[in-house]
This record gives structure tokens, C-alpha cells and sequence, in this order.
């Protein structure tokens, strides 16, 4: 029997996937590889919804680890063909040790997710060990995203600087690249399965406890859960769905440059979930969906005020639905609630 509190997840959830299932065949080429660049996106959102929306940590920094992923398998790329020419301008002869690993697709593929999860494991750790929260995380993450499109800028050598890297094939790992519509299914696959599988982490005991790290952080320590560790984990694992939605996106696209990395991709992420309707989940989905495709469509009939537009839309939101789209929806069929330390608490999930 289906949940009635559920229902309305279940049933918007169905249409969005039976939506981005035909889409393919309601749509062009071009617009196919423009969904395919937002469902990549999507689960970024995710990620940082599970930190934001979940912990109650705001991230200002997701998108570093978007492009550590996205840039590990775009140099993977060009590394199979022995020095690439942006390295080559610079009289660099062979690849460097530290990137010797990157030859290998497969390696790349594994290192694409663990690396972002390891870094912001690592990150967490300084910070959460040393009482780090709040505002201040939020300043630290910003800093590291304005940090990591600076490097990436500057460390033209080895990562093609503000020009990006162009020309990437949609992951050949069998030897050919995948067609566009077969390449597209895959990223949504990939997405589905990451929703399903967020979505029973948040509802385990382990969800309930970093639910309660965001309500109330002071009386988990109380009950005897270690909620440093905690919230560790949840970046940690954040940071690793992170570096797979680089990933994906780079394939579907076939570029990445710094500004797919830093500051600007960061603080559009967080509006994303915001408008959506962070601590949801299917939120984020909705709030990237939207967004994006609003941006294009604006874009293509209004090129030089769109961006006012769609600023307009966003200040509606924010005043008018707070909780953002899908959390005034929860709000309307009535309260969630979860039971946690044998009490029963409202909460917005």
C-alpha cells in the first residue's frame, strides 16, 4: 500500500521520469544533449541537498568537486592519445608522474569519484574536528571554490587554463563513443539510481540521525551520536556523487572550463535546491530542471535581458514560497513527520 504522505513524491516523481524518458523523441539533437547536461546536474543538486537540506550545512563550494571529476576524465581523454597539444605549447614532452594514472580510462573513471569524496572527507574533517560550522563553513567553501577556478586558470600547462578543455568524446571505455540518445539513457539511469538510493539513506536510522544533527546538533551529542562523524561522511559522500555528475556532465558535453567549476556554477547549485525545495530530494530535482531549462528557453527568445527574467523569478519564489516549490507542496498535503529518540518531530523531508 502506498504511503498517502508519499504519494505526492511518487506521483510527480513517475511523471518527471516518464517526461525525460521521451524526451528524446519530442526533441532534436541539440535540445537531447541539453537535458542530458541538466540531468548531470541533477545530481549535483542532490549532493549538495544531502549537506544542505538533510545536515544543514551550506556548502558554497560543491562545484570544486564537480570539476575535479569533470577534469580528471577530460584529461584521461586527451592523455590516450600520448602529450596533448595544450601541453606541448608549453614544452612539456610527457605526461607527468602524477598524472601517469590518468592513461588508463578505467583508473580515471574509479579516481573521477574517490578523489572529490577523499578531498571533502579530508575537509570535513579539519573543519568539523575543529568546530567549524555555519557561516563560517560556508565562507571556507566559497573561498575553496574562488581557490580551485584560480588554479585551474593558471595551471594552464597542465589543465588548459581559461580555455577549457574541448573536443571529448561520450565515454568510448568499449572502444566506440556512445550515440547521443544511448549516452543520454545512461545519464539517466545513473541519476534514477542515485535519487533511489539517497532517498533510502535519508529514511534509514542514518538519515533520522543527521536529520536530527540539522534540528537540534547539541542533543544527537546528548544520545550519545557522534555527529562530527556524521557530517563527515555525509560530505564525504557528497563530494563523491559530486565528481560522478562532473563526470557525466563532461562526456555529455565534450568541454570544461573554469567556470564550470568555481564560484558562479556553486552559487546557481545553491539556488537550485533553494527554489526546489531543499531537504526534499525530488526539490532539487525540480528546482534544476526548471531553472535550467527556463534559462535556455529565456536566453534563446530574450538574448539580452533574459538573465532579468529570470532574476524576477527567482525573487518570487523566494518571497512567495519559501520553502521553495516542492516544499510548499509537502506543506499542503500536511506535515512529515519522523520519529527519532521515541519522539515524534515535523520536519520537511
Amino acid at each position: 500500500m502506498i504511503n498517502r504522505k508519499n504519494k505526492p513524491e511518487i506521483v510527480i516523481g513517475l511523471f518527471i521520469i516518464f517526461f525525460l524518458l521521451i524526451f528524446p523523441f519530442l526533441s532534436g539533437a541539440f535540445h537531447t544533449g541539453l537535458m542530458g547536461k541538466i540531468i548531470a546536474f541533477i545530481i549535483l543538486a542532490i549532493a549538495l541537498d544531502l549537506v544542505w537540506g538533510f545536515t544543514g550545512l551550506l556548502s558554497l563550494g560543491h562545484a570544486v568537486f564537480f570539476g575535479i571529476g569533470g577534469y580528471i576524465l577530460a584529461l584521461s581523454y586527451h592523455f590516450q592519445n600520448g602529450v596533448p597539444s595544450f601541453m606541448t605549447r608549453f614544452q612539456i614532452t610527457e605526461i607527468p608522474l602524477i598524472m601517469k594514472p590518468l592513461t588508463s580510462l578505467p583508473i580515471a573513471l574509479v579516481l573521477g569519484i574517490i578523489l572529490p569524496g577523499i578531498l571533502a572527507a579530508l575537509l570535513g574533517l579539519f573543519m568539523f574536528k575543529g568546530k567549524v560550522n555555519g557561516v563560517y563553513f560556508a565562507i571556507i567553501t566559497l573561498a575553496l571554490a574562488a581557490l580551485f577556478q584560480m588554479l585551474i586558470e593558471n595551471l594552464q600547462a597542465y589543465t588548459g587554463g581559461s580555455n577549457g578543455l574541448t573536443g571529448l568524446p561520450r565515454l568510448p571505455i568499449f572502444g566506440e563513443p556512445f550515440s547521443l540518445n544511448t549516452y543520454y539513457y545512461i545519464v539517466l539511469f545513473i541519476s534514477i539510481m542515485v535519487y533511489l538510493i539517497t532517498r533510502w539513506l535519508i529514511n534509514s536510522k542514518f538519515g533520522r540521525v543527521i536529520k536530527s544533527i540539522r534540528e537540534n546538533e547539541d542533543r544527537t551529542l546528548f544520545f550519545g551520536y557522534d555527529a562530527n562523524n556524521y557530517k563527515i561522511f555525509i560530505f564525504g559522500l557528497s563530494g563523491m556523487l559530486s565528481g560522478l555528475a562532473g563526470m557525466l556532465y563532461v562526456s555529455m558535453t565534450g568541454f570544461i572550463s573554469p567556470t564550470d567549476v568555481g564560484f558562479g556554477l556553486s552559487t546557481m547549485l545553491v539556488l537550485w535546491v533553494a527554489i526546489g525545495g531543499r531537504g526534499t530530494l525530488l526539490g532539487a530535482v525540480i528546482g534544476t530542471l526548471l531553472i535550467n531549462w527556463l534559462s535556455n528557453g529565456l536566453s534563446e527568445s530574450y538574448p539580452d535581458i533574459w538573465q532579468l527574467f529570470l532574476g524576477l523569478i527567482m525573487i518570487l519564489v523566494v518571497l512567495f514560497l519559501p520553502d521553495g516549490i516542492y516544499g510548499a507542496l509537502i506543506k499542503r498535503s500536511g506535515k512529515k513527520t519522523f520519529k527519532f529518540f521515541g519522539q515524534r518531530k515535523d520536519t520537511t523531508i
